[in-house]
Parts: structure tokens; C-alpha cells; sequence
């Protein structure tokens, strides 16, 4: 594998401005829903105990799949990334227990599949295994026979060797989803992200549908279940259990869901979705409690938008805005203009991001809003030392530079940066805040600030 060499020059030394988490005594309550912002697409969740642990797709981000820790479903943190670098980019993978340890499948652009092992989320993980399964959106099941299979998209399932790392036979499709309306606006049926689990007599079978990004009406949760892990599936009549019907919802592009149980038999689902007019920032995943029907299906338990508070000041924000943590940071795997490219996923409509460099000769340093080569904003230079800043109030960005920190140019002003994200520029990423290191350039400090 390859080392992330220029991080540890310009970062390392690096003295961040970090928010300070809101103290409090109130436990939100787990009826409402949890909102875990910024650029977290295709959750999945596996729980031990009482700890539950959380990893999202992590595409051309390294290092890669990001694990998270929660003892309550509202409070997460950082613990450990699961693959230190690749030259693919991570598609939605699925964290679960095998045996007595812990495994992440994930599918990439090569059209592979691998899985890392680890005893306990923490790490540290393996080295990727290959596994020998087509598809995307793995997810994994003991069936009543004992035996592991993995389903993939459009519901293709392999049975797995006894150390899940394998194929042991010919993958066979199971499922073919449910015929949602014919006049509801979507990208088609894109059958994904198939994730199973069992509760009393029955397997429940969990799938996305309608695409994931397009209309805003597009993606879906949908459910099935049947008594044996490999079908035949019955449809739950009241399908979908979690969609976006209007562009005037507050959340956008609802889907790709995992339900989940507590210790004390409480049952909740994780899903994705974009904030309504905020493409740019990637797809949040939402957590909300579900209760069952009389006849065993799952509903949610509070459909009225009841929010945990979502605000700036909350303690989670203030957890996913802490950037001296160096697991915040990933970098850009395929480099930009020569250069190392260092990211943060973003949480809040407006903020403010500032960078100080110093720099040898011939080297730079640069702060961008980056989605990709072709989307971008930044702004870049080459003297000893200097100040960069990035203003972006709800898409409309300014760029400045500085040579004390004190005194600031304007570079550019009231640039829309609206448009950049899947809709326009494909590749499911987010517009990122970024620094840009070549060769000798360190960073001295890094400050985010969200603006009122």
C-alpha cells in the first residue's frame, strides 16, 4: 500500500481552531430523528452489545471507510478508517459480525469486492481480501441453514464460504423488487443495496429503489420478507416505508436504508438522504425510530419532521467539525494539478474555512471547495508565507488571500457554486473544503467556522 507522505509534512504540524463541544445533561429522545450531516452516503450499522458502530461509501477518499462509535444512536465519534489506500473508489459497503470478528464488505470501481476483518471496530483492520462476488451494495446474512450468503444489487445472492471470504457456489437472483407507481418521477428501478436481518419467525429484506440522486422524488426504502433468507419474498403492502413525495420536504432523495435493534428491543432505520437545495453537501444519514404492525410489518414510528435539534451549537456538530483530529481528514486519491489534495466533509449551509502556510522554495499550498477537477473553487500561491480564506454563505463563495492575516484581498466574490455536485458532474461526491500541498509546504493552522 502507499503512504500518505506529504500529510505528514504539511498537516502534522498542523494547530487547528476547533469548536468546543456544547455541554449538556438531556439525553435526546430516540423517537426523534437523528440527523448526522455532511457527505455520510450509504450508511450501514452493526451493533454489539450496547455500542453501535456506523461506516459509510468513502469513493475516492483516503484513507477510507470512516468507522464511527454510539452508545445512544445521537452522540458518534471517530474511532477508526478501515482501509488505509486503494486505487479504486469505495461504493456502499455493509459492516457486520462474522463469527467473532468484524467485517466491512465493500464493492469499488473496478468492479471488485473486498473485505477487510478486524477484532474489534477499532482496528487495526486487514489488508483487503477480494472477494469473488459480482455486484454492488453487499449485504450479509446468516440464513436458518446456517450458511453466509451476500446479496447484491438487483438481488443477486452467493453463498459465502464458513469464513465469509469467498464464494461457495453460483450467485442466483431472488428478489425483483416492488413496482412502485408508474407516474411517481425517478431515475427507474435501480434495485440496491439489499440489507436483511431477522425478527421473530421471518427475514426482512431492506432495498433501495429509484435511483439514488436525479428528481428529488427518485430514491426509496423498500421491504420484503419471507421465512427463509433466500426467499420467496413477500412485498409489504404499505411500500415504501421511507420516500420523499415533494420537493418541498425538508429532506430529498430518501433511501438506502438499514433497520437495526437495540439492546432493550427497540428498533430503528439509518438512511440517506440530500438536504432540500443543498446538493453540494452530500448525503446526510438520518437515523428514526420504527414500530411494528399487528402483522409484522415495520413503520415509523414518528413521520412528522421531529428532529433531534439540529443546530450549530449541538454537540454532534461540534464532533464532526472537530478537524485536529487527522481522521477528519482525507485525502483526494487522484491528486490535483501534481499536488496532494487534503479534505473535510462539511455539516453546515454557511461557514467559513482559513488556512496558513509556509513554504519552501518552489513549493505551494492552496484552499479550495473542491467536488472535482472540472467543479471547483479554490485559490493557490507560492510565497514564504501567507493566508488563505474560503467564505461560502448558502453556495455563494468568496475567495481571499492575506500576508498577515490581518489585511485581506479579495479574489473572487459572489461565486455560485450551487451546481457542483452528482446531478451536473456525476461521481456521487460533495463540495468539500480542501488544502492543496505540494512538496515542501506546511500548514500552520486550519480553522472552520459556520456563519449564523
Amino acid at each position: 500500500m502507499k503512504k500518505n507522505t506529504l500529510i505528514l509534512s504539511a498537516l502534522a504540524a498542523l494547530s487547528f481552531v476547533a469548536c468546543a463541544p456544547k455541554s449538556t445533561t438531556e439525553e435526546a429522545s430516540l423517537i426523534k430523528k437523528v440527523v448526522f450531516p455532511g457527505d455520510y452516503p450509504d450508511p450501514s450499522i452493526v451493533r454489539e452489545g450496547n455500542d453501535f458502530y456506523m461506516t459509510h461509501s468513502s469513493f475516492t477518499y483516503y484513507p477510507g471507510l470512516l468507522v464511527w462509535h454510539s452508545t445512544d444512536l445521537v452522540n458518534w465519534e471517530p474511532i477508526s478508517r478501515a482501509v488505509q489506500d486503494q486505487p479504486y473508489s469505495i461504493y456502499a459497503p455493509e459492516i457486520c459480525k462474522v463469527g467473532d470478528k468484524f467485517y466491512i464488505y465493500y464493492p469499488t470501481s473496478d468492479g471488485k469486492n473486498y473485505v477487510v476483518m478486524a477484532d474489534t471496530p477499532a482496528g487495526p483492520w486487514s489488508e483487503p481480501v477480494r472477494v469473488a462476488a459480482s455486484g454492488i451494495d453487499p449485504g450479509h446474512v446468516y440464513a436458518e441453514n446456517g450458511k453466509q450468503y451476500l446479496y447484491t444489487n438487483n438481488c443477486f445472492a452467493v453463498e459465502l464460504t464458513d469464513d465469509g471470504l469467498a464464494a461457495a457456489g453460483e450467485r442466483q437472483k431472488l428478489y425483483d423488487g416492488w413496482e412502485f407507481p408508474a407516474e411517481w418521477e425517478t431515475e427507474g428501478m435501480w434495485l440496491e443495496s439489499p440489507k436483511l436481518f431477522k425478527r421473530g419467525d421471518y427475514y426482512y429484506l431492506v432495498t433501495a429503489e429509484g435511483g439514488t440522486a436525479g428528481p428529488v422524488t427518485s430514491h426509496m426504502v423498500v421491504v420484503a420478507r419471507s421465512k427463509s433468507a433466500l426467499g420467496p419474498w413477500e412485498n409489504m403492502p404499505t411500500n415504501p416505508l421511507v420516500h420523499t413525495y415533494s420537493a418541498d420536504e425538508e429532506w430529498w432523495s430518501k433511501g438506502h436504508g438499514t433497520i437495526f435493534d437495540d439492546a432493550d428491543g427497540n428498533w430503528y432505520i439509518v438512511y440517506h438522504s440530500y438536504r432540500n437545495s443543498y446538493h453540494t453537501l452530500g448525503r446526510t444519514s438520518i437515523i428514526e425510530s420504527i414500530e411494528w404492525t399487528e402483522d409484522g410489518w415495520p413503520k415509523l414510528a414518528n413521520p412528522e419532521n421531529d428532529y433531534v435539534e439540529d443546530t450549530p451549537e449541538s454537540a454532534q456538530y461540534a464532533v464532526l467539525r472537530d478537524y485536529s483530529k487527522p481522521i477528519m481528514w482525507a485525502k483526494w486519491e487522484p491528486g490535483f494539478e501534481g499536488n496532494e489534495l487534503w479534505t473535510i466533509t462539511a455539516v453546515d449551509r454557511s461557514y467559513e474555512v482559513c488556512a496558513e502556510f509556509e513554504l519552501a522554495d518552489n513549493a505551494k499550498g492552496g484552499l479550495y471547495l473542491f467536488y472535482n477537477e472540472e467543479a471547483n473553487l479554490g485559490l493557490q500561491d507560492t510565497a514564504k508565507h501567507f493566508f488563505l480564506r474560503i467564505r461560502n454563505e448558502k453556495n455563494v463563495a468568496t475567495t481571499e488571500k492575506s500576508l498577515d492575516g490581518e489585511n485581506w484581498t479579495v479574489v473572487d466574490s459572489n461565486v455560485d457554486v450551487s451546481c457542483y455536485h452528482h446531478n451536473n458532474f456525476k461521481g456521487f461526491f460533495a463540495l468539500r473544503p480542501a488544502i492543496l500541498v505540494s512538496e515542501g509546504a506546511t500548514v500552520k493552522n486550519f480553522s472552520y467556522r459556520p456563519i449564523e
